[in-house]
């Protein structure tokens, strides 16, 4: 069978095509134990035969399409790791989209024990894949209690449509007009990456621990602000240093936002597809400015946005180019209408532990991430499990490179550990305000 390419599928392929990121999803599990290796395989192998477009290739053109694979094609998705290195060779490769199938999974059956998931991201965007997750989760306990268990299958609309159908022409008018700075704006600010040109994709993380990120989450919560609020405030005022800014200059920083909050909320996996946009948060570097204030003015503009359909604006104008324009000339045009930023933020939320048990099993550690950029784009990643928030960065990218992102993350978290602990000593006072940028 053969499925219409849907717009933010090409529009995934266009990110690698224009050197934004390699449009890959990634998941790492560990464990205390090994998993059953032949149950495994075969949840992995009957999700594929649930999800029709997870069993396909990519064919490119002007009519562009996923066409389905003979079904012994399937045992690509299947692999093992023998040790360590290995595991972080198959997370950081890609799946290939005209190959096919379209996930991954890898086994590393010795210590530490682990599975490693990826997906081609023109498939789905993060919290479908987390929704995949949970759905490989749910078909490995019962095929250890059934091993004949097939699960229903899943063949929902994958289209924006989904989202859009829920405005009216007044909604779609006014974010037209209102949201039109919402956009991805290139900007000049860049992280400081280095011109080597011997680069390899690498996946950097930073784990905070529970107590630490249940105290960041309860010391936010009391000035009314997100978690996601504490870690980009953290964010911006780390970039504002590293990027040695002078005062007043305004830093962009654009963060995911999933459309889902427009359509109705399920636990049951109805489709694989893309329904994420982009929202333009800004701020002014303001020299000697303390946590408080910088959180302040990041959840005013968060609070602002939430209010105004925030999105939207993005998917109108993808949806409008797509459906009345032939596939050939919407991504000739989508082409040249990227600006895709060169600093960003994106948060997967939590993995839910309620829903992550293989059979009795239940992962140690979890964390989830997105692309891996090409430079000098650079972006930073929040994902959260059990309680414990990770931090990662995603590069292809040198070893002075390396060593400056891995600076970077500690930066981060050193910023977050000074207020939590303030808020600690002296709850109603701010004791570090923004250093002076290095220059």
């Amino acid at each position: 069978m053969e499925y219409s390419a849907e717009a933010f599928d090409q529009i995934q392929l266009l990110f690698d095509s224009t050197g934004f990121n390699d449009h890959q999803l990634h998941c790492v599990l560990r464990f205390d134990r090994c998993l059953n290796e032949d149950v495994l395989k075969n949840a992995v192998m009957a999700s594929i035969e649930a999800i029709p477009i997870l069993g396909t290739r990519y064919i490119a053109g002007a009519r562009p399409r996923w066409t389905s694979l003979d079904p012994k094609a399937f045992d690509r998705a299947f692999l093992f790791a023998q040790d360590e290195t290995e595991l972080e060779d198959f997370v950081v490769s890609r799946v290939d989209e005209g190959l096919g199938p379209q996930v991954r999974v890898c086994l590393l059956n010795s210590m530490p024990f682990a599975v490693a998931l990826k997906m081609n991201h023109m498939v789905c965007d993060g919290a479908d894949f987390k929704a995949y997750l949970y759905f490989l989760c749910d078909i490995y306990s019962r095929m250890m209690a059934d091993p004949g268990y097939r699960p229903a299958a899943v063949t929902g609309d994958r289209s924006l449509g989904r989202v859009l159908k829920r405005f009216g022409l007044r909604d779609r008018l006014k974010s037209l007009l209102v949201q039109h700075r919402e956009n991805n704006l290139r900007g000049g600010a860049r992280f400081p990456l280095s011109d080597d040109t011997e680069v390899r994709p690498f996946i950097l993380i930073r784990k905070l621990a529970r107590k630490k990120t249940a105290a960041l989450k309860n010391c936010g919560k009391a000035k009314g602000a997100t978690l996601n609020d504490v870690v980009l405030t953290a964010y911006y005022r780390c970039l504002f240093q590293r990027l040695a800014l002078r005062p007043g200059t305004e830093l962009r920083i654009p963060v995911m936002v999933d459309m889902r909050r427009h359509i109705e909320k399920s636990r049951k996996l109805k489709s694989l597809t893309n329904l994420s946009s982009t929202v333009s948060t800004h701020l002014d570097l303001r020299p000697g400015e303390h946590f408080e204030e910088t959180l302040h003015r990041v959840k005013s503009i968060m609070d602002l946005k939430k209010g105004a359909n925030l999105g939207l604006n993005a998917f109108i104008k993808v949806g409008f180019i797509y459906r009345y324009l032939s596939d050939r000339i919407a991504n000739r045009i989508a082409r040249s209408m990227l600006r895709n930023p060169l600093i960003s933020m994106t948060n997967m939320h939590v993995l839910d532990s309620s829903q992550m048990s293989f059979g009795d099993l239940l992962p140690r550690d979890a964390f989830m991430c997105g692309s891996i950029k090409y430079k000098p784009h650079f972006q930073l990643a929040a994902s959260s499990y059990e309680g414990e928030l990770t931090l990662s960065v995603n590069l292809s990218g040198s070893a002075g490179d390396r060593d400056c992102i891995l600076s970077f993350l500690a930066q981060v978290d050193a910023e977050l550990s000074r207020w939590e602990l303030s808020q600690r000593s002296h709850p109603c006072t701010e004791l570090h305000p923004l250093e002076a940028p290095c220059r």
